[in-house]
């Protein structure tokens, strides 16, 4: 994205100053300058969504790690006193302690639930992904609405400019008699209106400014002054890219996981009906003391095969429902890679339309700035009517005002993209 117009190099330290002073509420009176590559930064340490989705995929992948515990021998140390006795008794103190320890040999289940863990870190960071690429397109877009809005006020204040001087040529004319008092009254409305869209327009910024802060993930009031390039932003996209996006795009990534701890549930679903092979042993002591010098010890193997585990039909009805999920998965994953396909395709062509109407634009915006100039001169000469001047400047206005749309919309076709892609607030 080209926000910025050179490189970063603003150290990270000296973002301190200004974010204590906004979060603390004493920076109101005072304006925070951001670069895009400083407010992508600042929104990877402060965005809300961004640090949930990045605190999902941290759990993810310790609950796998602790699932890898599962391969481990169990271990446990016991530590047991008891006191009984009877009618024809005396009570009597008994002691114990022992070690024991127990490992699965042969259980497939233990190895599809590591496989299913693994599976959902997999998947969480490709959500993380998902997350951060849309944090980024508002962020961008927060980003890229404040620097149009910047735009725009000045563009406002130059129309203003115009139409406030030609209100006071006509004004002027009217008075010597050379012009009539309905043109100089319209002249006069028009000047009035455009210093409404003025303060239009200066709403606008401290709105667009509210927004980036929000999309950042700041509270406060400080102004914000965005930096960077309006210019049509580049953006190329080929057959081959679409074809990478459908492999690694974080739309498509979380899909094929999804469709992966599908097929992982069905395998598990036939495990139910899997023999389990478990080894274990101990070694412990026992006697009338706190520390029992008698020993004794075991060996064992335990072989379970489940024949009606959790009731007759139960393994048919989870691995026929198993079955229907896989199915339900499969179809899901080609359904986000045709809609990823025709998106991208859709979005690029909606691009290069907004990106050749936006530099098409800036020759008719030069030219009309022209034409208006030629006007004013020819209009005092007296070899135009008001009317032709009227028009002309109207044109003039309306390419002005038309060129920041048209840039706008280009830079947000690219963003839309980007999104699509995958790219996120960290690049």
């Amino acid at each position: 994205m080209r926000f910025l117009d050179k490189p970063m190099t603003t150290n990270k330290k000296l973002l301190i100053l200004p974010l204590v002073l906004l979060l603390s509420g004493r920076a109101a009176a005072q304006q925070l300058n951001l670069s895009w590559d400083e407010a992508r930064r600042l929104a990877v340490e402060h965005n809300p969504s961004v640090k949930a989705a990045r605190a999902s995929m941290e759990q993810a992948g310790y609950n796998y790690l602790a699932g890898l515990n599962s391969y481990m021998p169990q271990v446990g140390v016991s530590h047991s006193v008891s006191r009984s006795g009877g009618d024809n008794s005396s009570p009597s103190t008994g002691w114990s302690a022992s070690v024991s320890a127990s490992e699965d040999l042969f259980n497939l289940r233990t190895v599809s639930g590591v496989k299913t863990s693994r599976i959902a870190k997999e998947k969480a960071e490709a959500d993380y992904m998902i997350a951060s690429a849309s944090a980024r397109q508002t962020l961008a877009g927060a980003f890229a609405d404040l620097l149009f809005a910047q735009k725009g006020i000045e563009v406002q204040k130059k129309i203003f400019g115009i139409r406030r001087e030609n209100a006071r040529l006509i004004r002027l004319k009217y008075e010597s008699g050379m012009e009539s008092n309905g043109n100089a009254l319209y002249t006069e409305a028009l000047a009035e209106n455009s210093g409404v869209s003025v303060k239009k327009a200066e709403r606008q910024l401290v709105t667009a400014q509210r927004a980036l802060l929000e999309a950042i993930g700041l509270e406060g009031k400080t102004p914000v002054k965005a930096s960077g390039d309006l210019s049509v932003p580049a953006f190329a996209m080929d057959e081959a890219r679409v074809n990478r996006a459908l492999e690694r795009s974080p739309r498509i990534v979380s899909a094929r996981k999804s469709l992966e701890s599908a097929n992982e549930r069905t395998s598990s679903a036939r495990y139910y009906a899997m023999p389990t092979l478990r080894a274990s042993q101990s070694y412990g002591w026992s006697g009338a003391s706190e520390f029992p010098q008698d020993g004794r010890w075991s060996l064992g193997l335990s072989l379970n095969i489940p024949i009606f585990s959790g009731g007759p039909t139960y393994y048919f009805n989870t691995l026929s429902a198993a079955k229907k999920s896989l199915a339900a998965a499969e179809e899901n994953f080609k359904a986000e890679r045709i809609a990823l396909a025709a998106s991208l395709r859709s979005g690029y062509d909606d691009y290069l339309s907004a990106a050749e109407t936006a530099l098409a634009s800036v020759s008719l915006l030069r030219a009309n700035e022209e034409r208006f100039k030629e006007a004013q001169i020819k209009y005092m000469a007296g070899k135009i009517s008001f009317i032709d001047l009227e028009n002309v400047e109207q044109n003039f206005v309306d390419s002005d005002l038309n060129q920041l749309n048209y840039a706008r919309a280009a830079h947000s076709r690219k963003l839309a993209l980007e999104q699509m892609l995958g790219v996120g607030v960290e690049e």
